[in-house]
C-alpha cells in the first residue's frame, strides 16, 4: 500500500477545529497511518458552472487534502436533494419527511461519477480507498466501471433501514446492488448489519450493477468509538474559559442536564424539551434545582424542515421558560451555536446528567464523550435512547429510555438526578471500560485490516465485570 485515500462528501476545514464525529475520526486515522494519506471531498464552496471545477491540493502535514467545489445545481440536487431529502430521512425512519425528484437522483449518480474520475486520476494500483457514508454509496461501482481494481471499502455512519422502509425509497433497487462493487462494507451495529443483509437477499442483484464484475463483498459491524484519553484531557484542562461563554445568563442551578446535538429532526429535540417540562410539572422538587442545557448548532439550514424545527424549538423554550422560570433560575438554556471542543468537554464534565435521546442515530459519539469527560470521583449519569447505535454497543451502565414516552423519560431523568454516588461510580466505571475496549483506534484498525484481508491477531479475553443494567 503506497497511500490511503479517504473520500467523504466534505473535507474538514483546516482553519476550524473539527467537531463532527466523521471529521474527527478521519483526521485521527490519517494522523496515525505510517503511509501517505489523502482526504478527498467537497470544500463547502459552490461555483457558477462545471468549467470552474478543479481539484485544489492542500498540504496539511500528515495528509494532503484534495478538495473541489460543487455547482449550485449539484449542491441543490445531490446534497440537499437525493442525499439529504431522500436518503437521510428514510435511513432515519422519517418517510413523512422524504421527498424525491428524478433529477435529484440523476445528479446523485453524476456527482459520484465525477468523484470516481478524480479517484481514477490520483489512485495508484496498490492504494487503499475508504469511502465514507451514504452520499457516496454508488462510488465504487463507477470506479470499477473505469477499470479500477484497488481495494475499496465503504462505511455507513448512519443507520440502515429495515426492508419495509427501504422499499419506500425511490431508486433503492438501482443503487443497492452497487454495493457489490466494494470489497468491504461496514456498519455501526448488529441491527444495521442484519437489515442490510436482508435487503441484499431480497432485492435483485441485477439491473444497475450489471456490466461490472461482482466481488465477494464482505459485510461487517464496526462500531465507531472515541479517543477516550483525548476527551479526558480536554475535560480536565484549565485552558477553556467557560466564564466567557458560559451557558446561562443567571446563576447556574445546582444540577445540570445537558444535551449536545446537531440541529436535526432525527435527534428528537422537541421531545426532549417537552420531557423536561413534564419533569418540572411531575416533580416539583426539581424546580430551581436543575436546568436543562441544550447545545444545538444549525445544520442544513437550506432545507425547509430544518428551518421549521428551529422555529419550533425557539417557541418551546420560550413557552417552558415563561411558565416555569423565576428571577434567579432559567429551566431551559437553548444555544443554537457550536462550542470549541475543549469548552464542550468541560461543559459535559460539569453536567450531572447527559441526556442523549435521539429518535434514531447511527451511533452518537456525544454519549461516549459525556462518559469519558466525567470526574470518576463524582460522575454524572448517562440517559440514552434505545434507538442509538451507542445503546447497542454500550450494553450496560446507562439508563435506557424510549424518547417517544415522555412521562417515562421524565421519571428516568428524575432517577438520574437523585442517583446515589456509589451507583453512579459503578455505572461510570462499567461504561468507561467498554469505551476503552471499542475506542476510535479499534474502529479504523479493524476495518482496514479486514479490507486488506490481513489476518486478525488473537484478542485477549476481556476482564470480567458484573453488568449494571437500567431498571
Amino acid at each position: 500500500m503506497s497511500k490511503i485515500i479517504i473520500v467523504s462528501v466534505r473535507v474538514a476545514n483546516a482553519h476550524q477545529p473539527s467537531t463532527g464525529g466523521l471529521a474527527v475520526a478521519v483526521e485521527r486515522l490519517l494522523e496515525q497511518q505510517e503511509v501517505a494519506g489523502v482526504w478527498l471531498g467537497w470544500n463547502g464552496v459552490c461555483v457558477e458552472d462545471q468549467a470552474s471545477i478543479e481539484l485544489n491540493v492542500e498540504d496539511r502535514g500528515y495528509y494532503r487534502a484534495l478538495t473541489f467545489p460543487f455547482t449550485q445545481d449539484q449542491y441543490d440536487q445531490f446534497y440537499c436533494g437525493y442525499a439529504n431529502t431522500c436518503l437521510w430521512p428514510a435511513f432515519h425512519y422519517r418517510l413523512d419527511l422524504m421527498n424525491f425528484l428524478p433529477q435529484a437522483y440523476q445528479q446523485y449518480l453524476q456527482v459520484n461519477q465525477q468523484i470516481a474520475q478524480y479517484l481514477d486520476q490520483l489512485a495508484e494500483p496498490d492504494d487503499l480507498i475508504w469511502i465514507q457514508d451514504y452520499h457516496l454509496i454508488p462510488l465504487a461501482h463507477f470506479c470499477r466501471e473505469r477499470g479500477m481494481r484497488q481495494k475499496i471499502g465503504l462505511f455507513l455512519h448512519t443507520p440502515f433501514p429495515c426492508v419495509d422502509i427501504l422499499k419506500a425509497v425511490p431508486r433503492h433497487e438501482h443503487w443497492l446492488p452497487m454495493l457489490h462493487a466494494y470489497d468491504q462494507v461496514g456498519l455501526q451495529s448488529k441491527s444495521d448489519h442484519s437489515a442490510l443483509l436482508t435487503a441484499m437477499k431480497i432485492v435483485s442483484s441485477g439491473g444497475a450493477a450489471s456490466g461490472v464484475k461482482q466481488r465477494e463483498t464482505r459485510f461487517g459491524v464496526y462500531p465507531i468509538g472515541i479517543d477516550v484519553d483525548l476527551v479526558q484531557s480536554m475535560a480536565e484542562s484549565d485552558e477553556a474559559d467557560l466564564d466567557a461563554e458560559g451557558p446561562s445568563p443567571h446563576e447556574p442551578a445546582p444540577k445540570t442536564v445537558i444535551s449536545v446535538d446537531r440541529l436535526d429532526y432525527t435527534k428528537g429535540l422537541p421531545q426532549r424539551f417537552r420531557t423536561f417540562s413534564a419533569l418540572l410539572e411531575r416533580y416539583p422538587d426539581v424546580k430551581e434545582q436543575a436546568s436543562y442545557v441544550q447545545i444545538a448548532p444549525s445544520s442544513r439550514s437550506d432545507i425547509m424542515c430544518y428551518q421549521l424545527m428551529q422555529e419550533e424549538l425557539e417557541s418551546l423554550a420560550g413557552q417552558i421558560n415563561g411558565q416555569h422560570a423565576t428571577l434567579n433560575w432559567t429551566p431551559i438554556v437553548y444555544m443554537n451555536r457550536a462550542f470549541p471542543a475543549p469548552s464542550l468537554m468541560k461543559l459535559l464534565r460539569q453536567a450531572q446528567v447527559g441526556f442523549i435521546s435521539p429518535l434514531r442515530d447511527g451511533m452518537n459519539l456525544v454519549a461516549m464523550e459525556y462518559v469519558a469527560a466525567q470526574d470518576p470521583d463524582d460522575p454524572g449519569v448517562l440517559v440514552l435512547s434505545t434507538f442509538t447505535g451507542a445503546a447497542q454497543c454500550l450494553d450496560s451502565g446507562y439508563l435506557s429510555v424510549n424518547p417517544y414516552d415522555i412521562d417515562d423519560t421524565a421519571q428516568t431523568l428524575h432517577k438520574a438526578l437523585h442517583m446515589p454516588l456509589a451507583e453512579r461510580q459503578a455505572r461510570h466505571q462499567v461504561l468507561l471500560d467498554q469505551l476503552r475496549e471499542q475506542c476510535l483506534g479499534t474502529w479504523y484498525q479493524t476495518f482496514l485490516r479486514d479490507l486488506t484481508g490481513q489476518p486478525q491477531p488473537p484478542q485477549p479475553a476481556p476482564a470480567p465485570f458484573t453488568p449494571i443494567r437500567a431498571s
